[in-house]
């Protein structure tokens, strides 16, 4: 790459000299930024801001390795730690605003959201930890800032693997008494986090809980870090087993009860607030709800989210051509792209247990209301109905429906009902899988086995 002449006097054939000329501590100052140098590790190079107030040791502070970050963005982080610095402020503050995505920092979080990480963390997990004294957690509050803090920007449901991989390229690069970290103290850092998401787990699955619903499942798979000996693996499949239990289970028919009513509630409420507003000359075009079964699309979503367990997407997706002669036939939205896609095939029923009606019955009133399209979108956008409604265009309405049921629970929720139910009465996991779009039974052996009867146990008693 071309030399970042404005910012810093590093160019990157001076930093490959000096990596293949210097040896272990050997450094090197930037000429144009205060406290930026660079620093031979055993096989690579480190960016650091040096500190250079009076009132602090002259400790350095690593900004990252220079494989992994550019001149350019290192320096800028430098510059911002020196300001810091100047100011009395801690300039590792730099480091926690500051991540590899540079979108991600301009990125607006609302701070009454608390789905982001970092909202949770300050608004919820913090005062948790210090109520109920939570053991060595009063420890982790720090850590977890210092080490995750680069994530609090984004929302909890939206951390990925990916996030932990990269964090954990970075840690074991790091170095404890001229020693590379072992693997048990890596394991306690990352602990921390899953400790967290955890507390929002076990909190957000109280159906009355202030928290219910906020963050439904773990974002990423809790298994163990690179480098875990068979004992460590089995802690963490023990630690995913608690989680599933909380999050994949059978929903209370008084919680169905008190959404379908909740939905008949909304309903009238829409189709009254439709009908004070065509009472104006200038909104006589609207249509009068008052006629329509459904008075909002949301009922007809979430009926069909329950009774077919598909992903609140893949309902989304739904077209009328979808269906015919009385089944569902669709392709997995996340499998599109797969060489052999997953294509979910679906009875319609018209057998009903609890709700008002079936899901072909449901179908059939939506139709209805629709014109009876024979094709297009079964949602269709308010603004353009050649375009579907958008992934998140049901969460305003679901927050008010909630309200009014009195309860909280992500529209996720359906699905793990779905699946959990089906295997508790006994329905084959290999034909639940096929329903809800996966290809083979693993997804249900490694998160649903608590709700598969026991087989082996009943055989064992007719001997």
């Amino acid at each position: 790459m071309a030399a970042i002449k404005k910012e810093s006097s590093f160019t990157n054939k001076q930093l490959e000299t000096f990596n293949n000329n210097s040896k272990k501590g050997d450094c090197i100052f930037c000429s144009k930024a205060t406290g930026f140098g660079v620093v031979k590790n055993r096989t690579s190079l480190s960016f650091f801001y040096r500190r250079t107030s009076s009132d602090s040791n002259r400790s350095r502070i690593v900004i990252g390795l220079a494989h992994k970050i550019t001149i350019e963005k290192a320096v800028k982080i430098a510059k911002e730690m020196f300001s810091l610095d100047n100011a009395g402020n801690n300039p590792k503050d730099a480091l926690r605003t500051s991540t590899k995505d540079n979108a991600l920092r301009t990125v607006t979080v609302p701070d009454n959201d608390l789905s982001y990480l970092g909202n949770f963390y300050e608004q919820v997990y913090t005062p948790y930890v210090h109520k109920h004294k939570y053991g060595s957690a009063l420890n982790n509050i720090n850590l977890i800032k210092f080490e995750f803090g680069h994530l609090f920007r984004k929302k909890m449901s939206e951390l990925t693997s990916q996030d932990i991989e990269d964090w954990q390229d970075k840690i074991e690069k790091r170095e404890s008494n001229g020693k590379p970290l072992v693997y048990n103290t890596i394991k306690r850092k990352y602990d921390t986090l899953l400790g967290l998401l955890s507390i929002a787990i076990q909190l957000s699955n109280k159906p009355n809980g202030k928290y219910a619903g906020l963050l439904y499942e773990s974002p990423f798979k809790v298994r163990a870090l690179r480098g875990a000996n068979n004992d460590q693996k089995r802690e963490y499949e023990k630690k995913q087993k608690e989680l599933d239990r909380l999050n994949r289970r059978i929903m209370e028919d008084s919680e169905l009860s008190a959404i379908e009513k909740a939905l008949f509630q909304f309903s009238r409420d829409t189709s009254e607030a439709r009908t004070r507003s065509r009472q104006h000359t200038s909104r006589k075009h609207l249509p009068d709800l008052a006629s329509h079964n459904f008075a909002h699309w949301i009922l007809p979503f979430i009926y069909l989210c329950y009774y077919t367990g598909m992903r609140p997407n893949d309902v989304l997706d739904l077209r009328w051509e979808d269906f015919y002669n009385g089944k569902l036939t669709v392709t997995a939205n996340k499998s599109r792209n797969y060489k052999e896609p997953i294509v979910i095939r679906q009875y319609i029923s018209d057998q009903k247990r609890l709700f008002k009606y079936s899901c072909k019955e449901v179908l059939d009133l939506w139709q209805e209301d629709n014109g009876s399209p024979a094709t297009g979108w079964v949602f269709p956008s308010d603004a353009d109905r050649n375009k579907r409604l958008g992934r998140d265009g049901y969460k305003k309405s679901w927050a008010t429906i909630q309200k009014l049921a009195g309860i909280q629970i992500h529209v996720y929720s359906f699905r793990h009902h779905f699946i959990s139910y089906q295997l508790s009465i006994g329905s084959d996991k290999i034909a639940v899988a096929h329903l809800v779009g996966h290809k083979t039974t693993r997804m249900i052996d490694e998160h649903y086995s608590h709700h598969l009867p026991n087989k082996a146990t009943d055989a064992l008693n007719q001997m």
